[in-house]
């Protein structure tokens, strides 16, 4: 931007903005350039006017550039209409091509590009290609259009909003009837009726008075037709819908009466899909303007009585847009509904349905589900909610949260107390563990404390963290318990206690003996180049907090591996894989395992020769090892207890019985 141009952006009135930073309002940033071509165009047209102008001069040149695109597509269709007739009645080869020339020079060939036509025609142009080419003009002009359309709707809005009698002007009744008609009524593309109609809502919701005249009146009935037309494009549909509730919200409900009045099960397939389409986007539409007509309570409650799952899930995705009395009521409805995903719904965002729903009735409902509820999917998801809104509730200070975050804990407890499947008990261990350090304000500053230090730091890095070393001197435990919880969606953290705390983001990966004795006895042709296959898991300190999600999905060829199992949703990270083993060998002392189910306790031999011999041992027999604590977990135990290593596990709570999923596998299965 030049000094001039910056004084006269200074003097310019305030609706008066450049013509290319209306062109790109409100498109998000990624978009522009899909669109930056049209823009040029249009720039390129209005030469002088692309300066600072009110929105009417913009407006009309918009308008202007529409009606030019239109005039090119119908000049390119007459072209390929008067091209198919002269190639269809062509007597031999030399006039068929002479057609295809002149078809290609009226779709804008120059002299280079016909000459390169020329040559192609033995190679691969003909008829089929020219007509390709068209089928290619035509959509980069209808595409042009569509878009053009779209943003002629801002701009002339913003000269409506800037001038209310613009809508006795010549110009606004003339875009009305002529231009935005045609393009209702486009034969083409899509998108460019689509673009009409949501040009037509944009500027119609800037005008509070309309005036009467003849032409209202068609519009009206246009956009209601095409709001009636199960054959039209789906997105049109939607569009007027739109346009139809801007231009006279009275009719609205009558059109949605006669959309719903056939259900989707007596519709043809293609229909039907299109049909649930539009009706969850009406019930979008008719949440967020629920107080312009009473009727439209009755038609959300229809609407919600849908027999399409999807339909009535649309419902819950809207509840935070209505009046806090009615979507409690919709709430306590679609808690019960008899599809999951429906249920499951009301709890996909937390954040958003606390603007409808209390934190207390949240939680209520949280804690109905997770009574009553038996479905997998809905469980987890209501489980997550609880843990979203114990920390929603932390946040926002108010003076009932510690209320709320306790009643989720004990939502959470009895929900474990159920006993239900080994995954649905890992998921409320985590859910507990996150509301756990919602309700711990210690913990609280232990988690950020470690976030400071972690939040950059690369994989395998290690850093001294001074912050930790009073909480490590009262009590270690929950230290570990916090980074448990930190690990569930990220790397593993590894902490070394001392005089200088230090934690690791992540494992090492450096040279170990069971990786030679394991290479060495399985030569194979086909491992990677260029890699070393000496190398395994080498894990810092004495107190481990491994991830949660981090691990293979399916048996690698090397062993030793975390591996997902299916039947309880992780890798059974409580389990100690055997690097882990060979590290509390190789540091002689006691190693914690900490997971969000509790603690997992390593001890190795007390002597050097012990230590050193089970070292031996257990890197010559890694890989069956491996392969036991996938297979059998209570076996690998007990083959760890014969090389002198004991475990253990505990829940971090002394009153609160373990895991018993975990807990047979120790040999402390508590008593149903």
């Amino acid at each position: 931007m030049s000094v001039h141009t910056k004084i006269d952006a200074g003097l310019a009135a305030p609706q008066e903005r450049l013509l290319a930073d209306r062109l790109t309002a409100g498109l998000a940033p990624k978009m522009r350039p899909v669109f930056e071509d049209v823009h040029a165009e249009i720039l390129a047209l209005a030469d002088k006017q692309s300066e600072f102008a009110d929105p009417r001069v913009h407006a009309e040149l918009l308008a202007k550039y529409c009606a030019q695109q239109s005039d090119s597509i119908a000049a390119l269709a007459t072209a390929e209409r008067e091209f198919q007739t002269r190639h269809a009645n062509a007597i031999d080869q030399a006039e068929e091509r002479a057609a295809i020339l002149d078809f290609a020079r009226a779709l804008g060939a120059d002299r280079k590009q016909l000459n390169s036509d020329r040559k192609a025609f033995d190679v691969y142009f003909d008829a089929d290609a020219a007509v390709e080419r068209f089928h290619k003009r035509v959509g980069e002009r209808e595409r042009a259009l569509a878009h053009a359309v779209e943003r002629l709707g801002l701009i002339a809005a913003d000269a409506v909003a800037a001038d209310p009698m613009m809508v006795h002007t010549a110009f606004f009744v003339d875009l009305f009837d002529d231009l935005l008609d045609a393009m209702r009524s486009w034969r083409g593309d899509a998108r460019i009726r689509c673009a009409a109609h949501t040009c037509l809502a944009t500027i119609a919701k800037q005008i509070d008075h309309w005036p009467f005249g003849a032409w209202l009146e068609a519009v009206l009935s246009a956009t209601r037709r095409v709001c009636l037309d199960e054959s039209e494009d789906v997105w049109v549909q939607c569009a007027a819908f739109d346009a139809l509730l801007a231009l006279s919200p009275n009719s609205i409900a009558t059109a949605v009466n006669a959309r719903l009045k056939q259900p989707l099960s007596a519709k043809p397939v293609r229909a039907a899909d299109n049909e649930l389409f539009l009706r969850r986007h009406l019930v979008r539409l008719l949440s967020a303007n629920f107080a312009l007509d009473e009727a439209f309570a009755r038609l959300l409650k229809k609407l919600g009585e849908d027999e399409s799952g999807a339909v009535r899930q649309s419902l819950a995705d809207t509840l935070h847009l209505l009046p806090k009395p009615v979507a409690a009521e919709t709430f306590a409805a679609l808690r019960d509904d008899n599809d999951h995903q429906v249920r499951a719904a009301i709890f996909a965002d937390v954040p958003r349905m606390l603007r409808a729903i209390t934190p207390d009735d949240y939680a209520a409902h949280i804690g109905h589900v997770l009574a009553h509820d038996s479905d997998e999917f809905v469980l987890r998801i209501t489980l997550d909610a609880a843990s979203a809104l114990a920390a929603f509730c932390r946040q926002s200070g108010d003076l009932g949260s510690d209320r709320t975050i306790a009643q989720i804990r004990q939502h959470i407890a009895a929900f474990q107390a159920r006993r239900l499947a080994p995954k649905l008990l890992r998921w409320a261990d985590e859910a507990a563990e996150r509301a756990w350090l919602m309700s711990d304000l210690d913990a609280l500053e232990i988690a950020e404390a470690i976030r400071e230090v972690t939040h950059d730091q690369r994989e395998a890095d290690i850093r001294t963290t001074k912050a930790l070393k009073p909480w490590l001197a009262e009590n270690s435990e929950r230290v570990g318990r916090v980074m448990a919880v930190l690990a569930q969606n990220d790397f593993g953290l590894s902490l070394k206690n001392g005089r200088r705390p230090r934690i690791q983001r992540g494992e090492w990966i450096k040279r170990r003996l069971w990786r030679v004795l394991f290479e060495g006895r399985n030569s194979a042709t086909d491992k990677r180049q260029a890699h070393i296959h000496t190398t395994g898991r080498h894990y810092f300190g004495t107190m481990l907090a491994p991830s949660a999600r981090m691990a293979e999905l399916a048996p690698t060829k090397v062993p030793g591996e975390p591996l997902f199992e299916s039947s309880e949703g992780g890798w059974r990270n409580y389990l100690p894989l055997i690097d882990m083993v060979l590290a509390a060998l190789d540091q002689g002392e006691p190693l914690e395992i900490f997971t969000s189910a509790g603690i997992t306790t390593l001890t190795p031999p007390a002597g050097l020769f012990s230590r050193a011999r089970a070292f031996w041992r257990i890197s010559r027999e890694f890989a069956a090892l491996a392969n036991q604590r996938n297979r059998e977990p209570a076996e690998f135990l007990e083959a760890l207890r014969g090389h002198g290593i004991d475990t253990a596990f505990r829940s971090y709570d002394a009153g609160q019985p373990a895991n018993p999923e975990i807990a047979k596998f120790f040999g402390s299965e508590e008593p149903a």
